[in-house]
């Protein structure tokens, strides 16, 4: 084994040696010396293929020392010659990149210099050498204006310590630009000192720079309590915590000294959810929800009682956020509380800490006449997790009063607990009318074809036009999920059925489809009461396949009645679309088209031809574009078979598409009818 990892080391080495002159290899000495020789006259809008031959040396000398120090020394030659203003911001760029401690003598010089300034620093506040952080101190006396400006934002992006003296003299600057900006790198220092000195700077400085101050304060304290030096950034935090600051401040500060001073931090989260303060309340619930640990929820969970209502809402949230069922018990009292925003914040907060022996608190507060509470508590029941929940809902529907039970059926459904259905038919039997409904409102989220039957039975036995509605309502939807599943169900449900009843159930037929319900629709068109044949028309113009195209177009010019021949046409039409072949399509829109006798039903007549890509189809919609009645529709079908068939027949889609442009009034009909004569043009 010791053997394996030797000869591995070996490898390795020699890898990384090969490695080593391949990178070297790759670099063209010659063009790079060329390209450092032209970088000179290099300026901006010129060509770059010197900086881009010196950009690849730069990446193919990695490992490659000697090539390395090549580069860098040429271009500290370059900033200290009379190359261009850009040539010395690609050196100052490059250099950020592979310069070493000689090269801060160079880049330092140019600090002065208002033009070439911001590319020394952005080289020199980057490097990990401590003569870069001396050359950037010493430019401090030797400049001024937004020069030293930047040179005191370079030194605050270092986090230079050694800086924090001559910052802090440079306070009280007169210059407002150089005062700020050095509280700013104060800030960033995160020292001790760095902190005492900008407490100082807050007491004295004008009003334009106080918010510099603030700021650069709460940033210090942030940085000091990150390494640990949590009391010195708890008293910078106590200093901002105080009257006169802004409310954004004190919040900041607030949140600074809960986590300063986690041994205060309850005491102070408590006062402050105690206080009078709504939006220091509503920072503490968001600090009280993020701490973590059993002994914090205690401690909350124990005070809940005695905080006002307003403190006791927020801790609620906050406990429900936290999501720790130590604090149930004290949840469950506040669920008591004769306030109902206190109640209602309780239920809401079971949602996460409470479990299954809640379901019948939260059943009897969904039933309240309260808004908010039944809301609070509807959602908690369709949320609440752990073991045995659904079943203890099933358990509570025994000896609820109606209008819990009503509540607990209706939660199942929020819950998807299909596994209960079984107990929600049961309540189709309920002598509480509010009851069944809620039963017949889950089925229709959780039932399918073994429900059918039930369903059908419930509908029949409704009590009112309610009950039928939300019959009905659950049958079509089971009916949708189930489909040809549940068609014995319904069929069956039609013997003995009174009209109305049967129109219900052909309806629902319309959903089922398959033969067997598509035949019990057809015999039902022609049934001695009207509102049963009405129903049944209307399901088979409804469709869901072809199946129905044959008896739709026998019925469009056979029926007595004039609805039931444009409802028939219309169905018919619509199943146009589900052919495949333009040719198969034309058929049926050939059969249609003499029936068509309105302008609503040529109008489907023309979306139908807008879906037959062929130039006969194009033709007969060319036909009515002089129709007034028809244009608009005529136009939008023209545009659609035009794209379609452009590339087969350009004459002809010239020829109706120029007519569109003439004849539309739709400026987006318009456009799309010349998009596509740009692509037919002779």
């Amino acid at each position: 084994m010791r053997r394996c990892l030797r000869v591995g080391t070996v490898v390795a080495a020699v890898l990384a040696v090969a490695a080593l002159a391949i990178g070297a290899a790759a670099v063209d000495k010659a063009a790079l010396d060329a390209a450092l020789k032209n970088l000179s006259a290099f300026d901006y809008g010129q060509d770059r293929s010197a900086l881009d031959q010196i950009d690849a040396a730069i990446n193919a000398s990695k490992g490659d020392a000697a090539v390395r120090k090549e580069i860098e020394s040429r271009l500290i030659a370059l900033l200290g010659s009379k190359a261009s203003r850009g040539a010395k911001d690609y050196a100052c760029r490059k250099l950020q990149l592979i310069g070493l401690a000689e090269s801060v003598p160079a880049l330092a010089a140019l600090l002065p210099d208002k033009d070439l300034s911001h590319m020394a620093r952005y080289a020199l506040e980057r490097m990990p050498y401590p003569e870069a952080g001396n050359a950037l101190r010493d430019a401090l006396a030797t400049t001024g204006g937004l020069v030293r400006v930047g040179i005191i934002n370079s030194l605050g992006m270092r986090g230079d310590l050694d800086a924090v003296a001559a910052l802090t003299g440079l306070l009280n600057d007169p210059d407002a630009e150089t005062a700020a900006a050095a509280a700013v790198a104060l800030g960033r220092s995160g020292t001790p000192a760095g902190a005492t000195a900008l407490a100082d700077f807050r007491a004295k400085a004008p009003k334009p720079l106080q918010v510099a101050a603030v700021d650069a304060s709460l940033d210090v304290a942030q940085r000091l309590l990150a390494k640990g030096e949590s009391e010195e950034a708890a008293k910078v935090y106590e200093a901002l915590d105080a009257q006169g600051q802004p409310a954004c401040v004190r919040l900041a500060a607030f949140r600074g000294l809960v986590a300063a001073r986690p041994a205060q931090a309850v005491p102070r989260l408590l006062k402050a959810l105690g206080g009078d303060d709504p939006v220091l309340r509503t920072q503490a619930a968001q600090l009280v929800a993020e701490t973590r640990g059993a002994e914090a929820t205690k401690a909350f969970a124990d005070a809940l009682a005695g905080l006002p209502p307003s403190g006791q809402v927020a801790l609620l949230g906050a406990l429900g956020a936290r999501g720790d069922a130590a604090a149930r018990p004290a949840i469950l009292e506040a669920a008591k509380s004769k306030d109902a925003a206190v109640r209602a914040a309780a239920a809401a907060a079971l949602a996460t800490t409470g479990n299954a022996a809640d379901v019948p608190l939260l059943a009897a507060l969904a039933a309240s006449s309260e808004a908010e509470t039944a809301a609070a508590a509807r959602l908690s029941l369709a949320r609440l997790k752990g073991d045995g929940v659904d079943e203890a809902i099933v358990a509570a529907l025994g000896g609820a009063a109606p209008a819990v039970r009503a509540e607990l059926v209706r939660c199942l459904a929020a819950r998807s607990a299909r596994g209960c259905v079984g107990a929600v038919v049961e309540r189709l039997a309920d002598a509480d009318q509010p009851v069944r409904l809620a039963a017949l409102e889950t089925l229709a989220e959780l039932g399918g074809a073994e429900q059918a039957a039930v369903v059908v039975k419930a509908l029949k036995a409704a009590k009112d036009d309610a009950e039928r509605s939300a019959a009905e309502k659950t049958l079509l939807a089971v009916c949708g999920r189930a489909r040809e599943g549940s068609a014995d169900a319904v069929l069956a449900g039609l013997e003995g059925a009174d009209a109305a009843t049967r129109a219900v159930l052909l309806h629902a037929l319309g959903r089922v489809g398959g033969a067997k319900a598509l035949a019990a629709v057809r015999a039902a068109v022609a049934d001695k009461d009207e509102p049963v044949q009405d129903a049944a028309v209307r399901a088979l113009s409804d469709w869901p396949d072809l199946a129905a195209a044959e008896p739709l177009i026998e019925l469009a010019r056979s029926a007595a009645k004039t609805t039931h021949q444009v409802l028939a046409l219309r169905g018919y039409v619509r199943l146009v679309d589900l052919e495949k072949s333009d040719g198969a399509k034309m058929k049926m829109i050939d059969a249609a088209s003499p029936l068509a006798k309105r302008p609503a039903e040529k109008k489907l007549i023309l979306g139908a031809l807008g879906g037959v890509h062929t130039p006969e189809a194009l033709k007969r919609i060319m036909a009515d574009l002089d129709e007034p009645a028809l244009a608009e529709e005529a136009c939008v079908a023209a545009v659609q078979v035009g794209r379609a068939i452009a590339g087969r027949n350009k004459p002809l889609v010239r020829e109706a598409l120029a007519a569109v442009v003439e004849k539309t009034k739709n400026r987006r009909t318009r456009q799309d009818a010349q998009k596509i004569l740009g692509g037919v043009k002779k």
